[in-house]
Formats: C-alpha cells, sequence, structure tokens
C-alpha cells in the first residue's frame, strides 16, 4: 500500500500544470474542484459522492488528488494545486495558529485512529484490565501532530503519566507502522486503515481513539479551504456540502455498497475495510464541522503546551455547511438520517 501511495504521490508533483479548479468550469459546464484526500475509510464521504453520482448531481466535476500526509496537502491547498481537502483537526489548529488564511467549514473522518501494541505487551493480561498504564516505559510513535497523537498525549497527561512514554515522530502513518513492525518501537498511533492492517498481522489494538475517557468521537479530518475561496464560491462550496450530507446518508443505509465504493481507493480488502469502517468506531465519517469539537482539540493542544493562545474562532465555520443541510431537509423533511444530522448540528455548532 505505501508503495502505490508513494508512487502515486511522485507522479502528481512530476505533474506541473495542476491548478486549482475553482472559478473554472468543464466543457460541460459542470464548476471544477480539485479535492485532495488520504487513502483511508475516513476520508470515505468524498468516495461515496463521487462512485455514487453525488457530486455530478450537483454540478461539480470533481478531481480527486491522494496524498500521503497532511503537510503535503496543506502545501498544496496554499498553492492553489487542490481547492479542498480533509485535513487532520489538530495540523489545522497548529495551522491556524501561525497565522494561515483558511477555513474550517465541514467534517470528514471522526475519531479512527488505533494505538496499536505488539501482542507480549498484553499477555497474559484480560482485556477488561487492559489500560494506558502499560504504557510506563515505553515508547509510541506517532505522524506529527495527528488527531491520535494528540488525544492519547492527552489523555496520558491526565493520568500523571506523560513523563514516562517517549513519543517518536514520523512523517506518515505508514512509516511508523514500519518502524512497529521493526521492532524499533513498542506500540503506535495509526488512523484507519492502518490499524486494521496492523490487526491483520498479529499486532493488538489496545484502545481506539474515539473511546478515549474526554475525548469520545473526537473530531479528525475536518474539510478545509482558503478563506478567499470560499467567500468567493460560496453556492460552489455549499453544493459540494451538499454532495457529502448525501453521501453521509448513503454510507448509512448502504455498507455493503459503501465498501465497495471506499476499495477503490483504498488497498485493502473488503472484509478488512468493513471491520474497520463500521465495527470500531460509532461512525468514521460525520460531514459536520463540529465546531464545538474543534475548540475542545484547540483546548487539548493549549494545554499540552502545542501552540500558543489565539482566536480560533475566525478560522472556523458552520455558516455554509448549516445552508446545505437546511437545503437538503427542505427535500426530504421527515427522513431520519437528515433529521439526526441536524440535531447533531444544533449540539455541535457551538
Amino acid at each position: 500500500m505505501k508503495r502505490k501511495i508513494a508512487l502515486f504521490t511522485a507522479s502528481l508533483l512530476a505533474v506541473s500544470g495542476l491548478l486549482g479548479g475553482c472559478g473554472k468550469k468543464d466543457n460541460n459546464g459542470a464548476d471544477k474542484l480539485n479535492v485532495g484526500y488520504l487513502p483511508s475509510p475516513g476520508h470515505l464521504l468524498y468516495f461515496v459522492a463521487q462512485e455514487e453520482g453525488f457530486f455530478e448531481d450537483e454540478g461539480l466535476d470533481i478531481d480527486l488528488v491522494m496524498f500521503n500526509e497532511n503537510n503535503s496537502e496543506l502545501a498544496a491547498l496554499e498553492s492553489g494545486k487542490i481547492d479542498v481537502g480533509a485535513f487532520g483537526s489538530s495540523e489545522l489548529i497548529t495551522f491556524l495558529a501561525d497565522g494561515h488564511d483558511i477555513t474550517v467549514f465541514g467534517g470528514a473522518m471522526i475519531a479512527g485512529h488505533g494505538l496499536i501494541v505488539k501482542p507480549e505487551l498484553v499477555e497474559g493480561i484480560p482485556q477488561e484490565d487492559w489500560s494506558l498504564e502499560l504504557l510506563k516505559g515505553k515508547n509510541i510513535g506517532v505522524e506529527g501532530v495527528d488527531s491520535g497523537h494528540i488525544v492519547y498525549r492527552a489523555a496520558l497527561k491526565k493520568l500523571g503519566l506523560e513523563d514516562d512514554v517517549e513519543f517518536k515522530v514520523f512523517a506518515d502513518g505508514a512509516d511508523a507502522y514500519n518502524s512497529l513492525k521493526n521492532d524499533n518501537i513498542d506500540a503506535a498511533i495509526l488512523y484507519s486503515p492502518y490499524r486494521i492492517l496492523a490487526e491483520d498481522e498479529g499486532y493488538v489494538i489496545l484502545s481506539n481513539s474515539g473511546k478515549v475517557e474526554g475525548y469520545e468521537n473526537h473530531v479528525c479530518c475536518r474539510q478545509a479551504a482558503l478563506t478567499s475561496t470560499l467567500d468567493s464560491d460560496a453556492e460552489k462550496f455549499t453544493a459540494f456540502l451538499r454532495a457529502l450530507i448525501r453521501a453521509y446518508h448513503f454510507y448509512q443505509e448502504n455498507p455493503d455498497e459503501t465498501i465497495d465504493d471506499l476499495a477503490i481507493y483504498v488497498d485493502v480488502d473488503k472484509d478488512s475495510l468493513k471491520k474497520d469502517t463500521y465495527e470500531y468506531d460509532t461512525q468514521i465519517a460525520n460531514p459536520d464541522p463540529d465546531i464545538l469539537g474543534m475548540n475542545n482539540f484547540y483546548d487539548a493542544l493549549l494545554d499540552i503546551g502545542f501552540i500558543e493562545p489565539f482566536d480560533i474562532s475566525s478560522g472556523l465555520s458552520s455558516e455554509l455547511y448549516s445552508k446545505a443541510l437546511n437545503e437538503v431537509l427542505k427535500e426530504s423533511p421527515d427522513d431520519e438520517i437528515y433529521r439526526s444530522l441536524a440535531e447533531y448540528n444544533e449540539r455541535r455548532d457551538k
């Protein structure tokens, strides 16, 4: 899988003419958008919207552009190579803290990280007794400041264990996983699908991030774009969100078809993908920007000293999402899934 990612990323870098699609239309008059993604089940809303025709129904011509990790994807956003993407929540917050003019306006992945350990760490210990205390004296591989890293670092601090664990930073999840396999680290925090790949190869999921106390169903990847682009192409991005909202509905009702769509973009067997997508987390994707969840992550990053205080509110917006959701609800006012999204938005838009 890593080889495929590397080859694909290299081919992208070789294409010097790749430009942002905002303000452009294809030969059929559809609005073009270049959309960055990671090959993860957490980005399934893109895959479903593309394969099931929801983007096309909204008059959008979408080019999905794959990346290996968040930093190169964020650089592509700022350089205009992509118009929008799903980026790690904590990376976005650090990006905003550095003064970059981007806006988080929708959601993608929820939770989706596993704390993976070698089987000998839990050998002879009943699963009900597994805890983060087992990590004392261990080193843990992480990808930059990704969401799972922040959840577990904050949780260990609450337990008073921050000085008893060493975090080793890797460029991406694949590198962290390979280091675990090579016995260079004792554990790794891996996002989907690496956590299921690790479990399939005999490693143990000590914990899933969405079930960590205080971080249940935490935010992960969020939709973000340049603020100026959102302002100038608001209707195009509203249509984009309507497609993602419909994709969420499809994902909730059609597991087998969703996995078929997902398997086109994520090189993992379908049985493992289904387990990783539908069993480990309450849900792995949601289009809501979750302002409350982003503020909670801001507090966590501040508490562990990764950022200095700043006004995060200017970089968060639910305006376009609320508009898109209301438009979809107007068409299907009695639909339970859309109504549940509206209730979720009412709770989290704070």
